[in-house]
């Protein structure tokens, strides 16, 4: 039998069996394990200067270290380092570069190392841990002296040219389209195609004075517009019934109410046209 063919796997001292005496000696085999060698990651901290890292992940690195880090990473952390375990703030920072570009090839291209399989199911994983804390960040604060706060911080946005602000606002309310990459909806398809031609949900997001979410409505399709999300929604039910006493800006998609100021359509006055100014 002609053994030199499995050499690169097994080392054979020998095969004899004309001498029995000295079979458990001469008889070996010595399995050689395959090494496993590590590519270095590029650490995005120190490869990375402040500006070219917000570019990239959309948050500062502090904001990363001390604000996103500590939410994920005992959810991300291994209890084994069995199978070369990924570090949790670089599967942090791949989720947060693929939420930036919604690119697995370029998220592959800026770190080299992992094939996008991998990548995938760290997206995956990561926006899990982070939906868990959806509903203890984008909230309307109850918080009288945090609502006050907002109210100023809104009304000094739109001071300048004699302007002197918008009083009472607690957020603006916009719709925005997520693309949907798959089109297999059965026979509701048309209704997740917008205006634009491609399917997508139709994501209401009410922010407040510092960019912050305040509230989002996420499960209405593309061809829906936006004041009919908005006069579905939550948010709308307690500016009603009074449970929240502020008042929304919005663009001229939505309807014209006591608690939704819209701009106007053909304004006519300085005023008017002043107050469109303020209000967009």
């Amino acid at each position: 039998m002609e053994l030199n063919n499995i050499r690169g796997q097994f080392d054979i001292n020998l095969f004899d069996n004309s001498d029995s005496s000295s079979d458990d000696e001469n008889n070996e085999i010595r399995i050689i394990r395959v090494k496993r060698y590590i590519r270095d990651a590029m650490n995005p901290f120190t490869a990375y200067r402040e500006h070219e890292f917000h570019v990239r992940y959309r948050f500062s690195k502090n904001c990363v270290m001390n604000g996103l880090l500590p939410l994920v990473v005992e959810s991300l952390t291994k209890p084994d380092m069995r199978g070369l375990p990924i570090d949790p703030v670089i599967q942090l920072l791949i989720c947060l570069r693929f939420y930036a570009t919604g690119n697995f090839q370029t998220v592959n291209g800026d770190l080299m190392i992992l094939p996008q399989p991998t990548i995938s199911r760290i997206v995956f994983r990561v926006t899990v841990v982070l939906a868990t804390y959806l509903n203890t960040y984008v909230k309307f604060t109850t918080n009288q002296e945090a609502i006050q706060k907002n109210r100023r911080l809104f009304r000094e946005l739109g001071y300048g040219q004699g302007a002197i602000g918008l009083p009472h606002i607690d957020g603006a309310i916009d719709c925005t389209h997520v693309r949907l990459v798959g089109n297999n909806f059965g026979g509701l398809a048309e209704t997740y195609r917008n205006r634009k031609g491609y399917f997508s949900l139709n994501v209401q997001a009410i922010v407040g004075p510092r960019m912050e979410f305040l509230d989002l409505v996420p499960e209405w399709p593309g061809s829906q517009h936006d004041s009919r999300i908005f006069q579905n929604s939550r948010v709308f039910m307690q500016y009603q019934q009074h449970e929240l006493t502020g008042i929304l800006v919005g663009d001229a998609g939505y309807p014209c109410l006591p608690f939704l100021l819209t701009p106007f359509r053909n304004p006519q006055t300085e005023e008017e046209q002043r107050y469109n100014q303020i209000q967009s």
